[in-house]
């Protein structure tokens, strides 16, 4: 599932993810997080302007998200800004960021500057919108890099497989 990848090669961001997450060697997938470990693993790319975010989806999240997309609606309402708006975490010029078990409400959670690597984990977002109402969601885990001076178009593929290896690094470690 993609939008706006009309710059982007989608080909060489599933090969990432086959190589790094996918096909990793079972003794490696016991440290990743539960969202990877599943039957089949299922992911959105949603490529803007400013960013690239990978998110990875179980079966609910990914009805979810699809039901938004036909809807023409954003399927993560509120969970970045590049814009002016405040957040709860402003990251701009970071390398290999990593936000974990968060629960943000009626806020941004992530205020995005130019040139960051961020590692999402197990996020929580609450937004009440006067248009539909109160959306609740969690991203289990999701790869965001922005866009800026060092980190473009044609770099974004070494970025994205650096963050995927520094996450399996971390897990490995946290693990044991």
């Amino acid at each position: 599932m993609k939008t706006n990848d009309s710059a982007l090669e989608p080909a060489r961001i599933t090969s990432i993810i086959e190589k790094r997450l996918a096909r990793a060697p079972s003794e490696a997938k016991t440290a990743f997080p539960a969202v990877l470990k599943q039957e089949r693993v299922s992911w959105a790319t949603i490529s803007e302007l400013d960013y690239l975010m990978v998110v990875f989806l179980t079966a609910e999240d990914e009805k979810r998200v699809n039901e938004c997309i036909s809807k023409r609606l954003n399927p993560f309402l509120g969970l970045i800004t590049t814009g002016p708006q405040g957040a709860a975490f402003r990251v701009e010029k970071s390398r290999y960021m990593t936000i974990k078990g968060c629960n943000v409400s009626n806020s941004f959670a992530l205020s995005l500057g130019p040139d960051s690597t961020i590692l999402l984990e197990d996020h929580h977002q609450l937004i009440e919108t006067n248009d539909i109402g109160t959306l609740t969601y969690t991203v289990p885990l999701a790869y965001i890099i922005s866009y800026g001076d060092e980190i473009s178009h044609a770099t974004i593929y070494e970025y994205l497989e650096g963050l995927i290896a520094y996450s399996t690094n971390m897990w490995r470690e946290a693990h044991g």
